[in-house]
């Protein structure tokens, strides 16, 4: 179950990186929506226990559910793994910074936390 939640919590920090400043999601990518899916099909829990895990309502989830089920019958496919070369910061608290897109950061205090999400999201 640990690890379940540690998957959650990623999908938490990807879909951040997607609200604005009302915080609302918009423009969530395609290969968020498929992990994000694939992740629920996986769930020991409710539907409500795990889109509450990961920061969103009940329509939200629906809308999620219903592009990444049109994705799937289009035969999308996950992008590919990009390698990406990270500075850790010596003995300071500054967070390492992952800058994703123009708008879309994320923010890591500790280097396993960042080991955990390039492996959950590669």
């Amino acid at each position: 179950m640990n690890d379940q939640n540690s998957v959650n919590l990623v999908l938490k920090k990807r879909l951040n990186t997607c609200r604005n400043a009302n915080g609302n999601l918009l423009g969530i990518p395609d290969e968020l929506i498929m992990d994000i899916i694939k992740t629920w099909e996986q769930w020991p829990g409710t539907g409500k226990s795990f889109y509450s895990s990961i920061g969103i309502k009940k329509e939200q989830m629906a809308n999620i559910i219903k592009k990444g089920k049109r994705l799937f019958k289009e035969g999308h496919k996950p992008g590919t793994f990009t390698a990406l070369e990270v500075k850790v910061p010596s003995q300071s608290k500054a967070p390492i910074v992952l800058n994703l897109d123009k708008n879309k950061t994320l923010r890591f205090y500790q280097v396993d936390q960042l080991m955990e999400f390039l492996k959950l999201s590669s």
